[in-house]
């Protein structure tokens, strides 16, 4: 099942990339114009500055919004094979949305308990189990819990206990599967900063701000939608092939 999720889930990508790429275009440009405000505000004086962390909270509601007309045609590209409208914000868009803004109102509780129990690392390394299972709490009840944002773009009703119900089976797939994609970005990220402090460039900074992470931002969002589709199609067969057998044996 590992593999369904990891291999699967790239396989779809490239199935779909036209599609995909269609749905995606004009919410990603828009994506990377706002990187490109956000940093030419931190770049511009102490009024710019000011003036960024006034636009902080209308900024993070438009990516976050962005976010969601990303996933949305993403799922429904590889799910229900419809061919992708080039933008749209309806009620599907704004439930998923408001989805979106609960689990990480939800994730503020882990949050906080994980920073204040990071402090304890400083008096012995043996404690750092305890902000890591904050966290690994957090993860677990995030994917068991996730199915909701498909069923909304893919206009199914699945209530947060239907989507606890439904990944029972693949918890542990889905999670190492994204442990390997987290691992192989942060070396991404981690190699790409080494090469950009080896070459010195002035300007590979804006680059990788405002080019570089942000496509790579949207290449998650993407993926991470793609497998939240394979955890649908993995967690909805069982009752599928029961409903199958059920007909058949009648």
């Amino acid at each position: 099942m590992i593999l369904r999720f990891f291999i699967g889930s790239l396989y779809l990508m490239g199935q779909h990339r036209y599609a995909i790429l269609k749905g995606i275009s004009l919410p990603s440009f828009i994506y990377l114009a706002l990187q490109a405000v956000i940093y030419g505000l931190s770049n511009a004086g102490p009024l710019y500055n000011d003036l960024g962390l006034l636009l902080h909270i209308p900024f993070s509601l438009a990516e976050m919004a962005i976010v969601t007309i990303i996933s949305i045609s993403a799922m429904r590209t590889v799910l229900l094979d419809e061919r992708p409208e080039v933008f749209r914000f309806s009620k599907r868009e704004l439930r998923f949305f408001l989805y979106y803004i609960g689990f990480l109102i939800v994730w503020l509780m882990p949050s906080m308990f994980i920073g204040v129990s990071s402090a304890l690392v400083f008096h012995s390394i043996w404690l750092v189990f305890i902000p890591l299972m904050f966290f690994l709490v957090g993860v677990f009840f995030t994917l068991r819990l996730s199915l909701v944002f498909v069923g909304v773009a893919i206009d199914k009703k699945i209530s947060l206990r239907d989507s606890y119900g439904m990944t029972h089976r693949a918890q542990w797939a889905l999670f190492i599967s994204l442990a390997i994609y987290s691992a192989l970005f942060f070396m991404f990220y981690y190699l790409w900063g080494l090469a950009a402090g080896l070459i010195e460039s002035e300007s590979l900074n804006p680059i990788s701000f405002f080019l570089v992470f942000p496509l790579l931002d949207i290449f998650v969002y993407v993926l991470i939608s793609i497998v939240l589709a394979v955890l649908y199609s993995e967690a909805y067969q069982p009752a599928v092939n029961e409903t199958s057998a059920t007909q058949t044996s009648l």
